[in-house]
């Protein structure tokens, strides 16, 4: 009877032991996958090697997806959501990840004009009159205007600013809703319209204006209430940023929290209720290239000298509230660069380096020529060859 306690006790002793054997393995597991993940992140070239060796994030050009292009067709490519879609004769085609057909509508524009966010698409025919909004792969409605387009923009929530322009005015600026009522409209005497944003709750339309009347180049920037323009119009603007004497301002774009992101010739700065906090100085850089159209981020690509004929490229991606930056180091020249709401494509000539806005590596794209024209959404990207699209899923 004592033999059978005595083995019952070891028994028991040996079950804690070999749970507390279990939970200090899976303790450490954790704490090394932790620290692994920590080294990526911190680590540039530990995470190069492990996206080259262990992630295979490298895909080459025979292996990608592909649509068929006839070279002799004069076709126009853009990605949107999580199609590619190709116009050609009055006819928007949408394909699938895997380069099936799936959809197609009829557009009657001859020189189509694309832009997108969220759900939605709109296309304007380049310096015409008409546009449309389509959400998913449904044309909600099609309108025209009195006046040329010179630019339209949608946002996630499906209103469009258009600027155009005509015989009376510098520039003209209208908002319309995801029904197609017109919102708000305003005219431009002596100022030229450089760039339009709603914010992505749609209560502000920010409206970026140059004027070259005179003998000194004025900034300013509009901000407008986009419930007061339906209801009160002469209350609807409330507030009018009047940037520095010579600064020229390029592009702005709303992010989230209301926060307007300007691009000047000399900076990037942001704007929030009649405040401008300056981010980057230009004058202090060596860019090659520069975005704002990320998801609450900016992105400033530097060319670094590594030799007498090789360079590297410096992506530097930066929260614009709380400036914390991440770094991606391409081991190239950058040519030209293409972004979509966290995701950024870099094109090396006959690579494309597709990062998100962690500085992580997506994909490596390898092709054997060079790379001229890409589109980007944000499950895919499409490399526009002269007879051929080729998918890269992201």
């Amino acid at each position: 009877m004592k033999d059978f306690w005595a083995e019952e006790l070891q028994n028991q002793r040996r079950g804690k032991l070999k749970k507390l054997a279990i939970l200090i393995t899976f303790i450490i597991i954790v704490i090394a996958f932790l620290v692994l993940i920590a080294v990526y992140m911190l680590n540039m070239e530990f995470r190069r090697w492990c996206d080259d060796n262990i992630l295979i994030k490298e895909v080459l050009e025979e292996d990608a997806k592909t649509i068929e292009l006839d070279s002799n067709e004069n076709a126009k490519v853009y990605a949107y959501d999580k199609y590619i879609c190709i116009f050609r004769k009055k006819t928007l085609e949408f394909y699938n990840r895997s380069g099936n057909k799936i959809d197609a509508l009829e557009i009657d524009i001859n020189n189509p004009v694309f832009v997108s966010a969220g759900d939605y698409i709109a296309i304007s025919e380049e310096q015409g009159q008409k546009f449309y909004l389509i959400c998913g792969r449904e044309k909600l409605y099609e309108n025209s205007i009195e006046g040329t387009i010179n630019q339209i923009n949608v946002n996630e929530g499906g209103y469009i600013s258009i600027v155009l322009s005509n015989a009376s005015y510098k520039s003209v600026v209208e908002i319309y809703d995801k029904s197609g009522k017109e919102v708000f409209k305003t005219n431009l005497v002596t100022s030229r319209v450089a760039d339009v944003s709603i914010s992505k709750d749609n209560k502000y339309l920010a409206i970026a204006e140059i004027d070259i009347s005179g003998i000194l180049i004025k900034s300013s920037i509009q901000i407008v209430s986009m419930e007061l323009a339906q209801t009160n119009p002469k209350e609807a603007i409330l507030y009018k940023y009047e940037a520095p004497t010579d600064k020229l301002i390029i592009n702005i774009e709303y992010q989230d929290k209301g926060n307007l992101i300007c691009l000047y010739n000399d900076a990037i700065e942001m704007l929030k209720d009649n405040q401008s906090t300056k981010i980057v100085d230009l004058n202090e850089q060596k860019t090659s290239f520069m975005t704002i159209n990320l998801k609450n981020r900016i992105a400033i690509l530097e060319e670094i000298s590594t030799g007498e004929y090789t360079s590297d490229t410096d992506v530097k991606i930066i929260n614009p509230v709380t400036l914390k930056q991440r770094e991606y180091i391409g081991n190239d020249v950058a040519k030209s660069i293409y972004t979509y709401e966290n995701k950024i494509a870099i094109n090396f000539g006959a690579e494309l380096h597709i990062i998100d806005t962690n500085g992580i590596l997506l994909k490596k794209y390898i092709s054997t020529t060079e790379i001229n024209d890409v589109v980007i959404s944000k499950d895919l990207v499409g490399v526009i060859y002269r007879d051929k699209i080729q998918i890269i899923n992201i």
